[in-house]
């Protein structure tokens, strides 16, 4: 069986999305009367059409607009996760706990540590040598076509920023990695989003021949546990 990464401990309802009014906030029908979502993936998110069923999380705070978080959405082969940023998580789970061959023998030192130059990264690690601690950038990835997935779905200025500060540590004789994470259960391949980002892309495509490494892992959501369905999943650099 897949190992078990994290765990959604709070109760989780079925709702139906009946409109999603602005990128972080679905209106949806839940428990018998319309109510309203957060929604922490700002992406494109096609699949999330109206009558698609959603699992949600109970917030209890009278500050919030939304009274409930958006946790996934179910699609044909399972659950896309709705949670971007999680993709960190699973990462950093599925490194501490040794699934990932191609980190063997690093250890953790820091999250969000800052760049030499500009900015924040993901995570900094140390590898085998003690030497030269090396930048990790994280990638979620949930649009999915024909089991490839492709990232962004939007454009992100903010990943081409991550790619050039990556691009500049190696220059500095950093070692640096970009991690997608598929977290589409139907993933099995991740490319850059051409027709979305070709800057994106291109740059991709650059920062790799400047020697940042690029890999991808896929997960999966079967409520209420997140689990790694495979290390290392191939990223096609067009």
């Amino acid at each position: 069986m897949d190992p078990v990464l994290a765990r959604h401990d709070e109760p989780l309802s079925e709702a139906t999305v009946v409109s999603r009014p602005n990128r972080f906030v679905l209106e949806v029908s839940i428990e018998g009367q319309s109510d309203r979502a957060y929604l922490a993936d700002p992406g494109e998110l096609e699949f999330l059409d109206s009558e698609t069923t959603v699992l949600c999380s109970p917030v209890d705070d009278a500050s919030r607009s939304t009274d409930w978080d958006a946790v996934a959405a179910e699609v044909d082969n399972g659950y896309v996760s709705l949670k971007a940023a999680f993709a960190n998580d699973l990462f950093l789970a599925a490194f501490r706990a040794g699934l990932l061959d191609v980190f063997a023998g690093y250890r953790y030192r820091d999250s969000e540590p800052n760049y030499p130059v500009r900015g924040r990264a993901d995570f900094l690690l140390v590898p085998p040598d003690g030497e030269n601690d090396l930048y990790v950038e994280v990638k979620s990835c949930t649009h999915q076509e024909d089991g490839v997935g492709k990232f962004p779905d939007r454009p992100t200025k903010r990943g081409r920023r991550h790619l050039r500060s990556l691009e500049a540590v190696v220059r500095g004789g950093h070692e640096a990695h970009v991690v997608f994470v598929a977290q589409h259960p139907g993933i099995e391949e991740i490319v850059p989003y051409r027709d979305v980002d070709p800057e994106f892309a291109d740059l991709l495509s650059d920062v790799t021949d400047s020697g940042v490494n690029v890999h991808g892992m896929a997960t999966e959501f079967t409520p209420p546990e997140y689990r790694l369905r495979q290390q290392d999943i191939p990223v096609t650099i067009e």
